[in-house]
């Protein structure tokens, strides 16, 4: 019987619809299929493993070679006297001291400073028939030689020498800056021009016109403040993400620049100095800047401090596109003079008004990359005579001005300049400038 069933089984299987078989062998071959790609699939992964295989034995070998140079260049080193270095406790002091840091080059580049000349070329024609600075020639109105470099992880060196073909030469800064302070402070020492409002601080390749402002050069110097001195800098936190403050507070000798009158010549007695900036960035293209700033001095050479001021300043940058920008700014001084009069050995009297003010206000646009028009107005009271002795009540100019950047280290300017002296006298003035900048130079031409 179980024979007989056998039978039957196997004839079933023999006599089956070959519909039954078709399904069986498309799911062979389709096994099959998926075999073959996942050999290939495998053999293309071992090729990608035996190349990065050569690829790491090359960068071993190179590396190799650079361990070998790395102790060729400290042998040599080693044969050559070494300034002395300061001892760190590791490379991690900085950061775990929770101090900021500044990077410092390395190998051979540590020893070398960061150089950059700059020069400033100016053409100046004057109705003037005085032999002032400048007049009527063309002159190399300022080279300056610029050095800096960290002096370690916190602090860095800067100096800038500055010549001219009618001037000596001369130190326009030498100081030190320290960003190791307490609370995040940075603290400057040296010669330095210091943040005493906004066109002061600048040197003559950052300002939007030929010659600084009246106020500037009448109260402060001839090119600012440029004394010796201290100051320390912070910011005050704010709520608000787009408003900034940053304060300034320094002391520095007495006197101003060549030219100034706002304190006396004495270098002996210091005087004081604070300034407050508020950074407000009112929209993506759209930013303003407020200053306050106020000075405190002596007008002679006695320990009293009878002069005091105020400045305010105020910037408006808008952006029309991304390659025209308006910028408006103004800035104003005011003072108060502890004098009425003064008479010198032979009766000569000399009045002083006691709060005079100077103020200008300046609109520069950029046509484009490469161009850029702009005017300025003036207006300093002297301090010198009594309103009522002269023939206007202060010095007046107008200046317009067209300027084409070259590139951010080339730049050329024409300017005029109508004035209104309070004595009397009118006068026109035309500039031609160059200014040229190569090497490292950490004012670069805006």
């Amino acid at each position: 019987m179980k024979r007989y069933l056998s039978f039957a089984i196997v004839g079933c299987l023999v006599m089956a619809p070959t519909a039954w078989a078709e399904p069986i062998a498309e799911s062979v071959a389709a096994s099959s299929q998926d075999v073959q790609q996942l050999i290939a699939l495998v053999q293309q992964l071992n090729g990608t493993v035996q190349g990065l295989q050569a690829t790491v034995q090359r960068l071993d070998g190179r590396v190799g070679e650079l361990e070998r140079e790395n102790v060729d260049l400290r042998a040599e080193l080693s044969r050559k006297p070494e300034p002395p270095q300061p001892q760190l406790a590791s490379a991690q002091a900085p950061a775990a001291a929770g101090l900021p840091t500044r990077a410092t080059p390395s190998g051979m580049q540590a020893f070398n400073p960061e150089i950059g000349v700059l020069a400033d070329i100016v053409g100046q024609f004057s109705e003037s028939r005085e032999d002032g600075e400048g007049n009527d020639k063309l002159s190399a109105r300022e080279v300056e030689l610029v050095f800096g470099h960290p002096v370690d992880p916190y602090s860095r060196l800067d100096v800038t020498a500055t010549f001219s073909d009618f001037e000596e030469a001369s130190l326009e800064e030498a100081y030190i800056t320290h960003w190791g302070l307490p609370a995040e402070l940075e603290g400057r020492i040296g010669r330095l021009r210091p943040k005493v409002g906004k066109a002061a601080p600048l040197h003559r390749d950052s300002l939007d016109t030929v010659d600084e402002p009246l106020v500037v050069t009448q109260y402060l110097g001839a090119e600012g403040l440029s004394r010796t001195g201290a100051e320390l800098s912070g910011f005050i936190p704010s709520p608000w993400e787009s408003v900034t403050y940053e304060w300034t507070a320094g002391v520095m000798e007495g006197g101003v620049g060549e030219g100034g009158t706002l304190f006396g010549e004495t270098r002996r007695r210091p005087s004081f100095y604070a300034h407050l900036k508020k950074f407000v960035e009112c929209s993506d293209v759209t930013n303003l800047e407020g200053g306050l700033t106020y000075l405190v001095g002596s007008k002679d050479a006695d320990s009293q401090l009878e002069v005091n001021a105020l400045g305010l300043d105020a910037t408006l940058i808008h952006y029309v596109t991304p390659t025209n920008k308006l910028k408006w700014q103004t800035e104003a001084y005011l003072q108060d003079r502890d004098e009425s009069y003064t008479l010198a050995e032979d009766g000569t009297r000399t009045d002083f008004t006691k709060h005079p003010w100077g103020a200008y206000s300046l609109v520069d646009y950029r046509l484009g990359p490469r161009w850029g028009v702009g005017s300025r107005f003036d207006y300093v009271q002297p301090i010198d005579l009594a309103p009522g002795v002269l023939a206007r009540h202060a010095d007046m100019a107008y200046s317009g001005y067209l300027t084409f950047y070259q590139s951010e280290f080339a730049r050329w300017r024409m300017q005029f300049r109508h004035t209104d002296y309070a004595r009397g006298w009118d006068d026109n003035t035309v500039f031609l400038q160059g200014t040229i900048a190569i090497g490292v130079h950490k004012h670069q031409i805006q």
